[in-house]
C-alpha cells in the first residue's frame, strides 16, 4: 500500500469528533504518566488540528517550557519556537507564536509528534509535506509519537491484505516511543 492509500484507510476508521475528544483525554492522561515527560524541562508540542490528539488542554498549568512549530522564513522550514498565548495563523494556517523565539539544538528534551498513521517499529506517516521530517533532525530530543489506537498499523488494504509496516523513504524520521489511549510502545531511543 502507498502512503496515500494508508492515509485513506485511516481516515475511513476515524470516529466522530465527540469520540475523538474523549479519546484525546485518555491519550494525554497516559502521556502524562511517562517518566520522560515528568523529568523533561522543555517539551516540543504542536497546535492540534481537529483530527489529531487534542493536547491543547495539556498546555494549561504546566511547569515545563513548551515549544511549538513555527515557520522560519530565513530557512524556509519549520523550527520549534517558545509557546506564547499570543498566536497567529502561520504559513499553512496552523497557529504559531506571533513573534517566535526559536529553540536551539539542545534546548528541548522531548518532542510530541502527531501523525496520520504509525507502525509497531516507530515509523510514521504525516500529512505528506515532510514538515516533521525536516524539523525533528534539528533537535537532540526524544521523539514521542502520539495518536489514537485506530491510527496504529496493522490496517487492511482494499484487497483485504493486512499491512503491518509503513512504507519508508530515506528522509522519514522514526519515533522513539508511541503513546495511544491504550498503550505506550517504546522503541530504541534516538534511533
Amino acid at each position: 500500500m502507498t502512503k496515500a492509500e494508508i492515509r485513506n484507510q485511516i481516515s475511513a476508521l476515524r470516529p466522530d469528533f465527540q469520540c475523538l475528544e474523549k479519546m484525546s483525554a485518555a491519550v494525554v492522561e497516559k502521556f502524562q504518566t511517562l517518566e520522560l515527560f515528568q523529568q523533561a524541562k522543555a517539551i516540543g508540542a504542536y497546535m492540534p488540528l481537529p483530527d489529531e490528539v487534542d493536547i491543547a488542554p495539556f498546555f494549561q498549568g504546566l511547569e515545563h517550557q513548551l515549544y511549538i512549530p513555527a515557520f522560519d522564513e530565513t530557512i524556509g522550514s519549520y523550527r520549534m519556537a517558545k509557546y506564547t498565548p499570543e498566536l497567529k495563523a502561520g504559513k499553512f494556517g496552523i497557529l504559531e507564536p506571533v513573534d517566535p523565539v526559536f529553540a536551539e539544538q539542545g534546548e528541548i528534551d522531548l518532542i510530541i509528534v502527531p501523525g496520520i498513521a504509525f507502525d509497531q517499529t516507530g515509523r510514521r506517516i504525516g500529512r505528506g509535506g515532510g514538515f516533521y521530517d525536516r524539523l525533528l533532525p534539528q533537535y537532540n530530543a526524544v521523539r514521542a509519537g502520539i495518536c489514537f489506537d485506530f491510527q496504529c498499523l496493522p490496517v487492511l488494504s482494499d484487497e483485504g491484505v493486512e499491512v503491518e509496516e509503513l512504507p519508508v523513504e530515506p528522509h522519514d524520521c522514526v519515533m522513539d516511543l508511541l503513546i495511544t489511549e491504550s498503550r505506550i510502545l517504546k522503541f530504541a531511543l534516538n534511533s
